[in-house]
């Protein structure tokens, strides 16, 4: 079916917000998010995000709680060796690059990017604002989780697909396809299809500057500098937030036995001795003290360190020539890159960038056949032992910077139109908010006992199952753990996803059909209004789309992570609309909304029904609000009663009025108070010009005016006069504001 382009009603506040600076460090480099599951990620339109001083946003799990990236930057290399360039230069080893450092620029170019969803996304409007951004650390908003749709596809094979192409220098253009779903199955990792194609064409225009090349020993390398998540990197000592404690491990390298039979890199915040020896045992970062990190009060014991961030292999051409994926094979380099060595940046020869970067430092392939799989693993090196529950070791080895885990593919030839196609999942998993919570409560309250064996129904079955501790054994079932082991049973939550993504990715047919049951659509529209009394809540749903059995209304108060949202009421399929009385004066809420479908059969991996047969809901970030409501002033009890604030108006002293950034200037408000229900505000300059005229209808007593003419011109200093008339009783009266600039 022929995709529908969309004009998104977003557009305008996109454009205004654009005006402020982002977080990324490559902000020149567009970023598209990947965000309607539990796991939310940014893609940089170069292929990868470098690491960056002032934080890095992505791979965040669980995306509703703040700070939960597990990112500090990424890399994407391309090297080959005997290669001619346009200007006729020859080059014995050659390495296009973007990160960990090198922002990408002289390398790579971005050609297109397009966002594509399987059904139209939910307008979602608090107050009259679309509510589509994430709230940053400041609690400020950002651009951080703006994933505007381009357009609707209703054959998609997932439910939201990001393409992106960007071409080197080398002559080979790479095709990025992410695939993203809702369904709570298998909303907690993407899946990454990509193509490598040489083309010839080494830069932005159409024209191929080298026609019919031929490319030598091609390897595809990938590097991922992960870290604990963001808010539990700021409970140790310095360097954990740019995973200086990052334990890293592997399997399915061919080395020895593992517990499944996938390929994957994946990692977990280690031990920190100083921060051990000062304070507490710091495996799963308990939140004992405050920190800028949390929300007041956050001090129980929650495990920050709930989450392992990992990656898995679900195909790699054996050439171009040959489709097939062979793990024994492919990816032929698996390792870790360290951080801060002399290559993580520019400047150095380009034979090292190919043989110690992308074929890692121990046994490098050169000009041999064989494998360069780093072995032992970082982890075991880290702690002999194998006991990674009971650590004694510092995690770093020593570097200051850490290591991140790494995947090179090839050396493949490649004629001219070659092609190489890789597909891998990453994603985040680990234990539940409840989990975390009850764990490191019980952990606090027990004197910070390393040996004390903590009870949880992990299961939910009623029945504590004391099983022996087994790390070698995936999804061993013991409910009566250390803190620490029940911190490494986060790993087992991570293979289960791994099998998911490779279960989907199998039954999808490469991606040529939707592969999984899908759940109830979100509604189309979902609206949010404060009232003087109440909270009015209404929705619309997607055209002809069929109504759920139930709606389920979930609803917290502050946005912190010691809050949790609560199930507020549940609503016939019918429903398109509530009433929340039940709301002080002087909170703020935040809400969401999902669809409910029937009853589905059992199915383990969640293809074609839900692992314990329970009914799917539609997935809760398409109506995820991100801006606060809170009940409205009451009306005045006549005209006469309405007052500006502030008043007089000191823009130069007042900086707390300062609200919307907007251009070489600073944009003002000031607040209508005790205003009627439904009124015409008018502004008049002191010699009676009209220069704007606020409808207020919500019925609600205040409104705000930011300062500007009707023309979106910003107002000078001067008195003005504010005209207020009860569109029900006509009544009307004039009061003066007095601007200071």
């Amino acid at each position: 079916m022929t995709a529908i382009r969309l004009v998104s009603p977003r557009t305008f506040l996109l454009v205004v917000l654009l005006i402020g600076a982002t977080r990324e460090s490559d902000a020149q480099f567009a970023t598209t998010w990947m965000d309607i599951g539990e796991m939310h990620h940014g893609y940089s339109e170069l292929g990868a995000h470098v690491e960056s001083n002032i934080g890095q946003t992505g791979l965040q799990w669980p995306a509703i709680l703040r700070l939960s990236d597990h990112y500090r930057g990424q890399a994407y290399w391309i090297g080959l060796k005997n290669w001619t360039d346009p200007t006729g230069q020859f080059w014995d080893y050659r390495v296009a690059r973007i990160g960990p450092r090198p922002d990408g620029s002289s390398f790579f170019t971005p050609v297109e990017t397009r966002l594509t969803a399987r059904f139209e996304d939910t307008e979602v409007i608090v107050d009259g604002v679309p509510s589509f951004q994430r709230i940053a650390d400041d609690f400020t908003p950002t651009m951080d989780k703006i994933g505007l749709v381009d357009e609707v596809d209703p054959d998609l094979p997932a439910d939201r697909v990001l393409y992106q192409k960007y071409r080197s220098i080398l002559g080979i253009d790479t095709e990025r396809w992410v695939y993203a779903y809702a369904n709570e199955q298998h909303d907690d990792y993407h899946i990454i299809r990509r193509r490598m194609t040489n083309t010839g064409n080494t830069d932005a225009d159409p024209e191929i500057e080298l026609p019919g090349q031929a490319l030598d020993d091609v390897l595809f390398t990938d590097m991922y500098r992960w870290r604990g998540r963001e808010q539990a990197a700021d409970h140790g000592s310095n360097g954990q937030s740019w995973g200086k404690f990052t334990m890293i491990d592997i399997v399915g390298d061919g080395n020895q036995v593992y517990p499944v039979d996938f390929t994957a890199i994946y990692m977990w915040a280690g031990y920190d001795p100083v921060f051990a020896y000062q304070f507490w045992d710091n495996l799963g970062s308990p939140l004992i003290q405050a920190r800028r990190t949390q929300a007041p009060g956050d001090t129980i014991g929650r495990l920050a360190g709930m989450s392992m961030p990992g990656r898995v292999v679900l195909h790699a051409d054996a050439s171009p020539s040959d489709r097939r994926y062979a793990p024994a094979i492919q990816p032929i380099a698996i390792g870790w890159f360290d951080n801060d060595q002399l290559i993580s940046a520019d400047g150095q020869p380009e034979v090292d960038y190919y043989k110690y970067g992308m074929l890692t430092p121990e046994n490098p392939r050169f000009d041999s056949d064989g494998l360069s799989r780093r072995y032992p693993h970082h982890a075991d090196r880290i702690e002999p032992t194998g006991e990674f529950w009971n650590p004694t070791r510092d995690a770093s080895g020593g570097f200051a910077g850490g290591f991140s885990p790494m995947f090179t593919y090839g050396p493949y030839q490649m004629a001219f139109g070659d092609s190489i196609h890789i597909v891998e999942a990453e994603g985040a998993q680990g234990l539940s908010y409840e989990a975390a919570t009850d764990i490191g409560v019980a952990f606090k309250q027990g004197g910070f006992n390393r040996d004390q064996r903590i009870p949880f129904d992990a299961n939910g079955d009623g029945i504590i199952t004391d099983i022996p501790w087994n790390y070698e054994v995936y999804k061993n079932g013991g409910e009566l753990l250390t803190k620490n082991q029940w911190v490494m049973t986060e790993r087992d939550s991570l293979f289960q996803m791994m099998y998911r993504a490779r279960d989907v990715w199998q039954a999808s047919a490469g991606m040529t059909r939707y592969p999984i049951i899908e759940p109830p659509r979100p509604p189309r529209r979902f609206e949010i209004t404060a009232q003087p009394d109440h909270i009015a809540l209404r929705w619309e749903s997607i055209p002809a789309s069929p109504d759920p059995v139930q709606w389920e209304l979930y609803r917290t108060s502050g946005y912190v992570d010691n809050l949790p949202y609560e199930l507020l009421t549940v609503l016939p399929g019918s429903a398109r609309s509530y009433e929340d009385v039940g709301v002080l004066r002087g909170a703020e809420y935040y809400y969401y909304l999902q669809a409910v479908g029937p009853i589905h059969p059992v199915d383990e991996k969640g293809l074609a029904g839900t692992p314990r047969g329970l009914p799917l809901k539609s997935g809760r970030y398409f109506t995820q609000t991100y801006l606060p409501t809170g009940l409205t002033r009451v009306t005045g009890e006549a005209v006469a009663d309405f007052r500006i604030v502030p008043n007089p108006l000191n823009l130069a002293a007042d900086e707390s009025v300062r609200l919307f950034p907007g251009g070489n200037s600073t944009w003002s408000q000031v607040d209508f108070l005790d205003i009627p229900g439904r009124c015409t505000i008018s502004i008049y300059t002191e010699t009676g010009e009209l220069i704007r005229t606020i409808e207020h209808t919500d019925g609600s007593g205040t409104t705000a005016w930011d300062l500007t003419t009707s023309s979106r011109q910003p107002i000078v200093s001067g008195i003005y006069l504010v005209r207020v008339v009860d569109n029900d009783t006509g009544a009307a009266d004039i009061k003066k504001l007095v601007v200071i600039q």
